[in-house]
């Protein structure tokens, strides 16, 4: 053994030489499903590069040699390895045909998957040892200074670079969602908690006064545009604000500043009246709670301001997103594993808005007669699974099985309204009444296709949910402009959009970065590049044994993982928070306290 080591020192280079051009080739083979042939794209030059680049990589990861560092590099590189095979996989093969398991496809995920775990292994060494040596505390001049003052022009600097999208899109972005709440607030339509009734009724109440003063349901949009942008430019700016009361550097601060002010879909977001606009905001507020918690207990548990600050914060959290009470609950048992000894007044300030939330929305809704949100919202996956396989395998199901099928959806149109990556077009024939009145078989069904169709039901669940950790999913764009009903009887605001000033910069910025036409830039706007992000600063936590830092990215993970069953894959506003909440991961995650 010690000889074999021996050599294998002696020969490094040459080893690099043949592993840089088997990592090479690993990148670039193809396959085609329908025959079982692979393909090569090398006659390219980029190849060349590329080849030269990795060896240079091996190079420098050999440099460090820590154990902590190499077994932290190694689990990552596992997790990012697999979520690139799945989504290669996916994106290029399944995703829109039928799931064939053949020795050529095996061979190809292996020798893919090998490649990427070396290639990231060795990359995620280097990348950690380099943060490792970055000052991420405050050193040299701060630009944006951490006084109010400061924060308050910071606000308006954002507001006023965010109002060239509010002119081109005047009076704002809606969608079908805005609409059906809309129509309950006018009362066209009953109240129901699909979508949170505290929202539907102050953003109604908002285009209400609007309409009252002018006549125009346009400008009561547009009034309620303005207030969510104020609402944004002053969450930002305090983000901005407190990572300078954490002394993170002041050359990210200024960073933070110009991603908030310029990367395309933060303006957009926060003209769009959406739900999940105010919640993302309201869970950067949270997660700057929890961090509090964590850097400053002691202050922040004897200051009673500080703990009413958090209950309201934490009832936004709750009342502005249905899933928002997961978050909160599955936070506190992680709360107080790493401070019991304040386990009191966490309770309190959990669990003092959870009761709160179930009084309002169990008997007074109730007594109100605001319905429920349906459960069809939570079983994407299962109902994704039953299409799929109706779609693929309709001539091999056993009669049994498409009678238990067809008493969920619509079986005989099922094939039809799949689609791999969102849910809503089988999802909306789902009979409710069916899964409330025998919730126990429909998990019975699921388990018996999935045992059947494992391959069906692999590529259902991964197709309904890659786009949210595979860098290259497409991402679905942020919608733009004012939505308008097929239904006449529906558009009773008559709404219009109406470009103040034309803009077509911004446009073409937008379409750019979503339609993945701007290398690297593109990144930005994906989820899965993103998420890789934060889940590299959670490995990093891990390897430099700040446990306790880990406490922060609790509650963004659990919205993670609750969007994961969600109907689309790769939809950004249901995961906008952890967007805006990364440069608090990056600014206070990589410090080295």
């Amino acid at each position: 053994m010690q000889k074999v080591k021996e050599m294998l020192r002696n020969n490094k280079k040459i080893i690099w030489i043949i592993l840089s051009i088997f990592l090479t080739i690993g990148l670039s083979i193809s396959i085609y499903v329908e025959n079982n042939m692979f393909y090569f794209e090398g006659n390219q030059i980029i190849w060349l590069f590329l080849c030269v680049f990795i060896y240079m990589i091996f190079k420098q990861s050999d440099k460090y040699e820590k154990k902590r560092l190499k077994v932290c590099s190694a689990i990552l590189s596992l997790i990012l390895a697999k979520f690139q095979v799945l989504g290669v996989v996916t994106k290029n093969n399944w995703i829109t045909t039928e799931v064939i398991v053949t020795k050529e496809i095996v061979i190809f995920m292996i020798f893919k998957f090998i490649s990427f775990s070396i290639l990231f292994y060795n990359i995620i060494k280097i990348l950690f040892s380099i943060i490792e040596n970055i000052k991420w505390e405050k050193t040299g001049k701060d630009i944006l200074r951490t006084n109010l003052k400061s924060f308050v022009i910071v606000a308006v600097l954002l507001f006023i670079l965010w109002l060239p999208y509010f002119l081109n899109y005047y009076p704002g972005i809606t969608s079908y969602d805005t609409h059906y709440q809309l129509m309950q607030g006018f009362g066209k339509i009953p109240y129901n908690n699909h979508h949170p009734v505290l929202h539907t009724f102050l953003m109604s109440s908002i285009v209400k006064i609007g309409h009252a003063i002018t006549g125009d349901y346009n400008v009561g949009i547009a009034l309620y545009s303005i207030l969510q942008m104020i609402f944004c430019a002053i969450t930002l700016s305090f983000v901005i604000y407190y990572m300078g009361k954490k002394n993170v550097n002041p050359t990210f601060k200024l960073l933070t500043f110009i991603g908030f002010a310029f990367i395309p879909f933060i303006p957009q977001f926060s003209i769009a009246v959406w739900k999940d606009v105010p919640f993302a905001m309201f869970m950067v507020w949270f997660l700057i709670g929890i961090i509090e918690i964590i850097t400053n207990k002691e202050e922040f548990f004897s200051n009673k301001r500080n703990l009413l600050f958090f209950i309201i914060i934490t009832l936004c959290v709750l009342f502005f997103r249905n899933n928002g009470v997961y978050i909160v609950i599955l936070t506190i048992p992680f709360v107080i594993l790493f401070f019991r000894k304040y386990w009191k007044q966490i309770l309190l300030i959990f669990l003092l808005p959870i009761v709160f939330y179930y009084i309002i929305t169990g008997p007074v809704f109730n007594k109100l007669n605001i319905a429920k949100s349906s459960p069809r919202e939570m079983l994407s996956i299962p109902i994704q699974q039953m299409a799929r396989i109706v779609k693929y395998k309709q001539d091999e199901l056993p009669q049994e099985y498409k009678d238990l099928i067809g008493q969920c959806i619509d079986i005989n149109n099922a094939a039809e309204n799949y689609d791999p990556t969102i849910s809503d077009p089988v999802k909306n024939t789902f009979n409710d009444g069916t899964f409330n009145q025998d919730k126990l078989n429909l998990v019975k069904l699921y388990i018996k296709l999935a045992l059947k169709y494992p391959g069906e039901t692999l590529e259902a669940l991964v197709g309904n949910t890659y786009g949210y950790y595979y860098p290259e999913a497409v991402t679905y764009p942020v919608a733009t402009g004012v939505y308008k009903s097929p239904f006449e009887q529906e558009n009773f605001m008559n709404l219009q959009e109406t470009q103040l000033v034309n803009l077509p910069i911004i446009d073409n910025m937008i379409n750019s970065i979503y339609e993945k036409k701007i290398p690297i830039i593109s990144l930005i706007a994906n989820i899965g590049f993103v998420f890789w992000i934060v889940l590299g600063i959670v490995f990093y936590n891990i390897y430099q044994k700040r446990y306790k830092y880990l406490l922060m990215f609790i509650p963004v993970g659990i919205l993670y993982l609750t969007c994961l069953a969600s109907p689309v894959s790769g939809e950004l506003r249901y995961i906008y928070a952890m967007f805006v909440s990364l440069p608090l991961f990056v600014g206070i995650g990589l410090q080295r306290k």
